[in-house]
């Protein structure tokens, strides 16, 4: 099982990268809280219960994309570097990764607007440059709302019991 438990950026530093739950326990007990809440829902949705010593592995969810996509820029400059005659494209985690599981699918996703665009002999290669490179920008801006807004739903969920906080986080226009 997997699950996501938001730290702060001094938590994260102050923590090694693997620690069991009662190391955690130990030195952030708030986190702790958050942790056990998650486990209390899944062993009631499911009727299971944790075997064993949890293993936690502290991990950055970072949103990372290339800053191009594509050998575009060596092209139209005409360079001598190798890209500027022979086409190259980025595609997968060289291109655009994201946290929450989102990376394969999205890998995909591309990979076929790739393919498409290559399947088009009478296309000009700058064109297909030129389209590759905005819809990766359009995907990459998908993704990031995407992840806002999931961190978003997780903090509001964490904040159910107590009124107040829940309304200081929703956004009422």
């Amino acid at each position: 099982m997997t699950g996501i438990v938001n730290i702060t950026e001094d938590e994260f530093r102050a923590m090694p990268s693997t620690f069991d739950s009662a190391w955690l326990r130990d030195n952030f007990p708030g986190v702790t809280v958050s942790m056990d809440r998650f486990i209390d829902r899944i062993k009631n949705e499911t009727g299971g219960e944790i075997l064993g010593e949890l293993e936690i592995v502290r991990i950055p969810l970072d949103l990372y994309h290339a800053r191009n996509v594509t050998s575009r820029s060596w092209h139209a400059a005409g360079s001598v570097h190798p890209f500027a005659t022979s086409p190259a494209f980025l595609a997968g985690d060289s291109a655009i990764g994201s946290p929450y599981f989102q990376s394969i699918s999205l890998g995909f996703e591309c990979a076929m607007f790739l393919a498409g665009l290559i399947g088009q002999p009478d296309l000009q290669l700058t064109e297909k440059f030129d389209r590759y490179e905005s819809f990766m920008y359009k995907q990459w801006l998908r993704v990031y709302m995407r992840s806002k807004m999931i961190k978003h739903n997780k903090d509001l969920f964490e904040t159910l019991d107590d009124t107040f906080a829940l309304l200081d986080k929703l956004h009422i226009y």
